[in-house]
């Protein structure tokens, strides 16, 4: 807790309708949070860690099974690192993003079975693997499942540790699956003897994979990711991720949204192009030449990555118009395009037009799917209707994927057309954005108080973002724009009688000047002013030895917008 210093009432409003009360204030703020839970409070943890150290006293081969995310690639490395303290015959699998696809596989299972693997701990993923995990008992071969996603009636074979296990009463129900890793890690470090600097150094990775994984930033995650990020500003004990950052120009006092755009990207490029091991590699490096060719590894990986989402993007909006005139579900087909891009280019499409939006690229006699979808539209529900139409299926209200027969997609395209336009007539604003914010102010309220105090509220992410001010009516003077780009612009804003406040805008600025514009009556020339509604967030400004406060701009809104 900030002692010493002044909490604005604001802030206090903030976070009293998140939910955090006064005797949870003190935790909230401390840059030393307590708020940890027992690993042994998870239902199958003892029985887990019995398990994992049985395999190590009898020197079996243990194998870590990830996910081809950074949740995976920081759970596999973790429990590398951990286990590795224990025995040499340790090793890992992640399964390709491509020919494999998430979860556990019988094709998988044999070529650990073939290569002498005779014990799978599995992170991030194997709860509903019963089958697979039964055939791997088939072949002599142990499993213990560590995983942190919904449980359905089926489920793995075996132990399986995971707070969202029906039966289970651990307090905290959000872990990424690094956090899962880690409570293991945690287990097996009292009972055996593990350096406390390998525990140490680990957090840093169970704080990464749990922002890149969007896990809700409150609870124990928030005590996770400030440990962690603590560890990595005192110097970053991790010797890759320390390559990583220095080489992605970023500084080590990382905010969680640094790690979000800065590092989790470049560490998904290489699972999403091919070859996720790299990130593994990365963080087991123990050589710096090792770490920097993984870093130009992943970096490469990410700037191709972003050349084929790019040219993906730009070809899937080009079909928006077609594809909204049949309907308001946006089926886009998309096809000589990198498969590991899609889902990105369905979340851009998505927030280009505020609509549901599948892509779907054809293999053959199938195609693949992947779909994004606004609040307002339960995507999993969607598709659920037609899940006999399905070769494979799966996914949540926001996100999901699927194979289909080529000859059952169009027919699959109309139904969801007509199932929202039926949604549409029960409810016509289906469609309208949601401008949410935290608080109204004025201009005059800006200032560096107000901006240290918002970073209090670090780390920041989901159910914790950060916080969203609306300036109502604000007079828009000196509009330009930035780079030579009409898609960035920088501004200031005033509120009637109160003081300007410098404006960044970061996407869509020549439709923001234009409608603003329009509504004034200008007809283009950005030397007038307008007025309007601008939503955005409050942040300090460091340039050289000047310090001032700014507002990166959400929306810019004609006046009048916000009721």
């Amino acid at each position: 807790m900030h002692e010493s210093v002044h909490i604005p009432e604001i802030i206090l409003k903030i976070i009293r309708a998140r939910g955090i009360d006064e005797d949870m204030t003190e935790e909230f703020f401390s840059p030393r949070p307590q708020l940890a839970y027992d690993p042994f409070l998870l239902s199958e943890m003892k029985t887990g860690v019995d398990l994992l150290l049985d395999a190590v006293d009898s020197g079996k081969r243990i194998v870590i099974y990830g996910d081809y995310d950074v949740d995976g690639i920081t759970s596999t490395s973790l429990l590398m690192k951990v286990i590795g303290t224990l025995t040499d015959n340790v090793t890992y699998y992640i399964p390709s993003r491509l020919d494999e696809g998430y979860g556990l596989h019988r094709e998988s299972i044999d070529r650990i079975h073939e290569d002498g693997g005779e014990f799978i701990v599995t992170v991030d993923c194997g709860s509903v693997s019963r089958d697979e995990t039964a055939y791997a008992h088939s072949l002599g071969i142990g499993t213990l499942v560590t995983d942190h996603h919904n449980v359905s009636d089926v489920r793995a074979e075996g132990t399986v540790i995971n707070p969202k296990l029906s039966e289970d009463t651990y307090p905290f129900k959000g872990l990424a699956g690094v956090g899962v890793a880690y409570k293991l890690a945690l287990a097996v470090a009292r009972t055996r003897e593990v350096p406390k600097a390998v525990m140490a150094e680990v957090l840093e990775l169970a704080a990464i994979g749990t922002i890149a994984d969007i896990m809700p930033m409150v609870d124990e995650n928030r005590t996770i990711v400030k440990c962690g990020l603590r560890s990595i500003h005192l110097g970053c004990r991790n010797r890759g991720l320390r390559h990583l950052i220095d080489q992605s120009g970023l500084d080590r006092t990382l905010r969680a949204s640094d790690i979000s755009f800065g590092i989790a990207p470049k560490i998904n490029a290489s699972g999403r192009l091919g070859d996720a091991s790299v990130g593994v590699r990365l963080f087991l490096a123990e050589t710096d030449a090792e770490a920097d060719e993984c870093c130009r590894m992943l970096i490469n990986a990410n700037q191709e990555r972003r050349r084929l989402q790019d040219d993906a993007f730009e070809k899937g909006l080009g079909m928006i118009d077609d594809e909204l005139a049949k309907g308001d579900f946006v089926t886009v087909e998309i096809n000589d395009s990198h498969e590991g891009v899609l889902g990105i280019v369905a979340g851009k499409l998505r927030e280009k037009i505020n609509r549901p939006v599948v892509v779907i690229s054809r293999n053959n006699d199938m195609y693949k799917g992947t779909g994004r979808s606004i609040k307002t539209v339960d995507l999993f529900s969607m598709l659920d209707k037609y899940r006999e139409s399905f070769i494979s299926f799966g996914g949540h209200s926001a996100a999901c994927g699927f194979t289909i027969a080529a000859d059952k997609a169009e027919s699959l395209r109309k139904g969801l057309n007509r199932d929202i336009a039926d949604l549409l007539q029960e409810d016509s604003s289906l469609f309208d954005m949601d401008y949410d914010y935290d608080a109204e102010i004025e201009t005059g309220d800006i200032d560096l108080d107000l901006a240290e105090a918002v970073t209090w509220l670090e780390p920041c992410g989901r159910d914790n973002e950060l916080p969203v001010f609306a300036v109502r009516n604000a007079e828009i003077k000196s509009w330009r724009y930035l780079k030579g780009e009409n898609r960035m612009a920088r501004f200031s804003i005033a509120t009637e009688g109160e003081k300007s406040v410098e404006c960044l805008l970061f996407h869509d600025a020549a439709e923001a000047y234009e409608s603003i514009a329009s509504q004034a009556g200008k007809q283009g020339g950005h030397d007038g002013t307008c007025r309007a509604d601008v939503l955005g967030t409050v942040e300090i400004n460091r340039w050289r030895d000047e310090t001032h406060v700014q507002m990166i701009a959400k929306y810019v809104l004609p006046a009048g917008t916000l009721q």
